[in-house]
């Protein structure tokens, strides 16, 4: 049993099919709403960067749901446009299921992002 999220399922090799499954955590204070840990990957735009007004259209553009979905196709990923559909797959829907169903979410800037990044801030 691994904690872990469900950015390593693309990695799972074809004979894990059907042998792999995930849970939520378990509630531990039946008192607390339960919260998950939604890291997702962003896009930003320096603020030393020459051509910001290209860079505004192409974060417009890659926001669009129909873009997100595509995306996030091939990705394996659960799109961040709540207007995007996530594409069919058991670890998808039920994460998909489990954040909307969720309390609240969280996402840990210094563990979800490249080191050399978070360093920066």
């Amino acid at each position: 049993m691994y904690l872990m999220g469900n950015f390593i399922t693309p990695n799972f090799p074809a004979e894990l099919d059907g042998k792999m499954g995930f849970f939520q955590f378990p509630v531990i204070n039946p008192e607390v709403g339960m919260a998950e840990d939604a890291p997702m990957d962003t896009l930003h735009i320096p603020s030393k960067a020459k051509n910001k007004e290209d860079a505004r259209k192409f974060l417009e553009f890659v926001a669009q749901a129909e873009n997100q979905q595509l995306i996030n196709e091939m990705l394996l990923q659960i799109p961040t446009n709540n207007k995007a559909k996530a594409k069919s797959d058991p670890f998808l829907d039920k994460g998909v299921q489990m954040l909307a169903s969720s309390d609240g979410t969280a996402q840990f800037y210094d563990r979800d992002t490249d080191p050399a990044m978070a360093k920066e801030g």
